[in-house]
Formats: C-alpha cells, structure tokens, sequence
C-alpha cells in the first residue's frame, strides 16, 4: 500500500523523489547576477538618502537658522529618510541576504556622510577614520564574493 501525501508540518528531501529535476543554485539561476547588482544598487542608494536625511536634520535642527529654512529642513529630513527607508526594503529584496544589504547601506551612508560632510561643512575626517572605512569595504567584499554552498558542499561536511 502506497504512503500518502505528508502531513503539512513535515518536510520531504529531494531524494525521495529521485526523477525530479534539481534546482541550481541561487548563484547560477537566470537573472541573479541583474538582481544582485539591483540589490546592491539600491542599498547604495539607500545609504546616500540617509546621508542626506543627517545634513537635512543638521540644518533644521541648527541654533541659528530661522524658520523657513527649519521647515525647508523637517520637509527634507522626511521625505529623504523614506526615501531612504524605500531604497533599503528594495535592496533587502533584491539581496542574496540581509547582512550584506545591511553592510552596503552601513558602508555608503558612512561614505556619503564623509563626502557631504566635506562639501557642507569643511569637516575632515582623519587617517584612522579612513582606515575603518577601508575595513568595512574590505569585509563588504568579502560579504558580496563569497559564493552560497552547493549541495555537494554541505554533504561533504
């Protein structure tokens, strides 16, 4: 007598059905690497809106500024920050993962803050504030090469 269909709080491993065709991996699916670079683009740009959300929040919020330019401000800290908020959940969608979503968006608003800092303000950052920030692009290139284990891979372990 044949099983029947399992229960729905069980799984079934691919080798119970061994003519079923196997999936490729995410790595090697149609259409991953346009989605990894959309991903990647997107948290990048995340990370320039939230950039752009601190300067706005440094004018509107400044001693001296008088009330257009605090309105002008709150305006553009806010529509910045969901635009910010909108790049990051488009990033995370497109992503293999969060953290390397979560550590491009980190590694681009630092970035960007250091660059609009410069411009706006004349601010400066130090050599060892430069050399964190070459950490994080190093790890962040870590995150994006390294590739997912195959199925082979994690059998073997």
């Amino acid at each position: 007598m044949a099983a029947g269909p399992p229960s729905p709080g069980s799984s079934v491993s691919a080798a119970a059905y061994p003519d079923s065709p196997v999936e490729l991996p995410a790595r090697l699916q149609a259409g991953a690497m346009r989605r990894r670079f959309w991903g990647v683009l997107n948290c990048l740009y995340a990370g320039a809106f939230g950039a752009l959300a601190a300067a706005a929040a440094k004018l509107a919020f400044g001693s001296q500024v008088n009330i257009g330019l605090r309105a002008l401000g709150l305006i553009a800290m806010a529509s910045t920050n969901s635009l910010m908020w909108t790049m990051f959940s488009r990033g995370l969608s497109f992503s293999m993962s969060s953290a390397a979503a979560s550590v491009t968006v980190t590694f681009s608003n630092i970035l960007s803050s250091a660059v609009l800092g410069y411009l706006l303000y004349g601010e400066c950052q130090e050599v060892l504030w430069w050399g964190g920030v070459f950490l994080i692009l190093c790890g962040l290139t870590l995150i994006h090469r390294k590739l997912p284990p195959t199925l082979k891979a994690s059998k073997q372990q």
